[in-house]
Parts: structure tokens; sequence; C-alpha cells
């Protein structure tokens, strides 16, 4: 899993398979060309002189939204520490025409992964877990055969477990029973850990579980009360398709379904993208135990102050934010696409660090730089 070296000003991001199952592929290469998509705008935003040139970068956000057919987006661009860059674009939902404002909450999938990966952070720093520790240490009712599997393996997605999800593109799992889960789980074959990165939604499931344990809280509770409160992200909360949340943007998607309305049209393991239309998103199953993996929703002034946040250290320490991310270590002693919680990339000479969700939401760092760009917008697949 190299990082793919393509020269200064352009985005090279990992695709961080590691499985030969063509469904595995197809979600990998569906979130890696929205990867792209949007690394073409952080390589335009970089390499503009973005305060000088502001409509320069409302007319290219524009131009890309008519192009890939994307309803609504919102922008931010942070640098030193200072927002220079907050606009919302195009609509919330298109049915409706309520427009989408800085304070929109979108649906952010997996990039609820990072909330969870900073509890865990919380945790250690406050010397009550460590990042080494094994699972099974501190949740016994797992299969002994996961003994290695450590909470720093579980983040890096290096830990070799078997996934939850039967079908990433379709978002179906196992069963929607959480110790059902487990129980289907310790009858199948375990990889070596450390060994590869294979993106797993099991691993945050137990972290989740671990917050539960060592906290005494319920998941969404810690991270509410103990991340997001304090974080001042004030219209983000948990909640799949089922669920009311006020003013959150629709969700619609570039991928083709089956004719009977039922999943995502295939063909060969890859999902089939729309090319003249858009349709609304009608995936609604998630199971309340993928909570720590992908239900979180948030606006983009959030994701503001979230990044702003952890600048000023007011809540992860700066060893611990570096520390999430630094790439794992494979046992080859290669760098691994992700550290604890973050994908790894580069843009140029430049080290990137990124998390996002549903191949619709992004946000993309040069700490170097200490610049950050985030875009979400409400089109899956775009």
């Amino acid at each position: 899993m190299a990082m793919q070296n393509t020269g200064r000003g352009t985005f090279a991001f990992p695709d961080p398979s590691g499985s030969a199952k063509p469904w595995r592929f197809s979600r990998r290469q569906m979130f890696t060309r929205s990867a792209i998509a949007i690394g073409s705008l952080f390589t335009f935003l970089f390499t503009t002189a973005i305060i000088a040139h502001a409509d320069a970068t409302d007319d290219y956000v524009r131009t890309s939204m008519d192009k890939d057919k994307i309803p609504g987006l919102a922008l931010a661009v942070i640098r030193d520490n200072r927002v220079i860059k907050e606009q919302a674009y195009g609509l919330a939902s298109i049915e409706l025409g309520v427009p989408v404002t800085v304070d929109t909450p979108f649906v952010l999938a997996s990039m609820t992964k990072i909330f969870t990966a900073s509890a865990i952070m919380l945790l250690v720093q406050e010397g009550k877990i460590t990042l080494d520790e094994p699972v099974v240490k501190i949740l016994p009712q797992l299969p002994a055969k996961w003994a290695d599997v450590t909470i720093r393996h579980c983040l890096a997605h290096t830990s070799g477990l078997p996934d939850a999800m039967v079908d990433d593109v379709n978002i179906y799992t196992i069963t929607g029973d959480r110790d059902e889960l487990f129980e289907m789980l310790a009858k199948a074959p375990v990889n070596p850990v450390g060994e590869n990165v294979v993106y797993n939604q099991t691993e945050y499931v137990i972290l989740g579980m671990i917050i539960e344990k060592i906290s005494g809280m319920g998941y969404e509770e810690f991270v509410q009360s103990r991340i997001l409160k304090p974080a001042h992200l004030s219209h983000a909360g948990f909640g799949d398709a089922w669920s009311i949340i006020p003013w959150c943007s629709d969700l619609y998607t570039a991928v083709d379904i089956t004719k009977d309305h039922t999943k995502i049209l295939e063909r060969d393991g890859r999902p089939m993208m729309l090319k003249d239309k858009i349709l609304r998103y009608g995936s609604n199953a998630t199971p309340d135990y993928l909570a720590p993996a992908a239900t979180l929703n948030g606006s983009l002034s959030d994701l503001v102050s979230w990044e702003n946040t952890l600048s000023e250290g007011s809540l992860l320490t700066a060893p611990s934010v570096k520390e999430m991310t630094t790439p794992f270590k494979l046992n080859n002693g290669k760098d691994g696409d992700f550290g604890l919680g973050y994908l790894t990339g580069s843009l140029g000479p430049n080290a990137v660090v990124a998390y996002g969700g549903g191949a619709a939401t992004w946000c993309f760092s040069i700490p170097e730089k200490r610049l950050t760009v985030i875009v979400l917008t409400n089109l899956q697949g775009v």
C-alpha cells in the first residue's frame, strides 16, 4: 500500500482496500474517487491565493457542483488558526428548496470515527487505558483468539479482525444485534495483527464498547458530554436516516439503483455511477452498534469549531494529536495508510492528514502549513 508520488501540487490518496472481495474494492474505489474529487478542490485552494481570489474560489466551487450535480455544499478554509473562507452553496433539500447554511447539519458517516478516536485518546490522556492494551483485557467477552489485537490496531485498521459489514456498498451488516454479531464473528477466521491495513467497522464497534466500559456511560452520552459539548459543536448529534434531526440536509446519491429500488446497482462488484442525474439516497439501515463508526451528523460551523479546538489543545494535547496523525508502522516497518483514525497522504512534498465519510464529506489538513480545508456535500459518490 505504497503512497503514490504524483508530483508537486497533486494530491495522492491511498486506496485502503486490503481485501480481494469485489464489494470491498468497489466501496474503497468510491471512497477514493470522492477523495480525489475533493482533493482537486484542496489542490486548487492550496495553489491559489484564496484571500485575494474569493470570487475565483466561488466560481470553481459552483462550476464543480454543476458538473457533478452536487445539490448542496459547505466549504471552510482555515489557515494559521484563522477562518479565511466559510461559505455555503446550493440546496440542503432539492424537494423543499431549502438552502444550505454554515449551520446545516450534514450526514458525516465515517467522519464519526475521528470523534470516536478522539474519545479514546481522551481516556488515554486521563490514564484510564493505554493504546497498546489488548482489547480482550478490557472486554473479556471477546474471543480469546483476538488476544493480540490492541486499541492501537483498532484505531489504525490493522487488527486483522473480520468485518461486521458484509456489503459495504449497500451498508448491510451481518446482523442488527451486537451480541449476536460477536457470536458470529467469533467463528470467522482472523488475519495476522499489524500485517495489513483493511478498513473495518468491527474495530470501531469495539472502540465504542471500550469507551462505554471505561467511562461507565453510553457511547453517545460520553461523546456528547466529553467531546462535542466542550468543543462547541452545537449542531452535531447522532442519528441515521430514521432519526428526526432538525434542519439536517437531505442526502442524495450519484450511484444507480436496481430496478426494484431495493439497493445500489452493482456490476462485477462495482457500483454503477449515474451519468445524467442524481437520486435521493434510500439507505436506511444502520444498527445502533455502528454509532461509533458512522452515525454522527454535523455542520460546517461544527467542524470549524472542532478543528479550532484541536489547534488550541484545549481538549487533546499536541502530543495526542501528533500521535493520531502519524502513520501506523506495519510489521514490515512500512507506514500504513492510517494513523489513529486519520488517513494519511501527500500533496507534493507536504504530508496531508484527512478524514471523510460516505463518499460525500472530507476534511484535509497540511499540518506543516497550518492549513485545513473542510468540504461537506449532500451527494454520496460525488
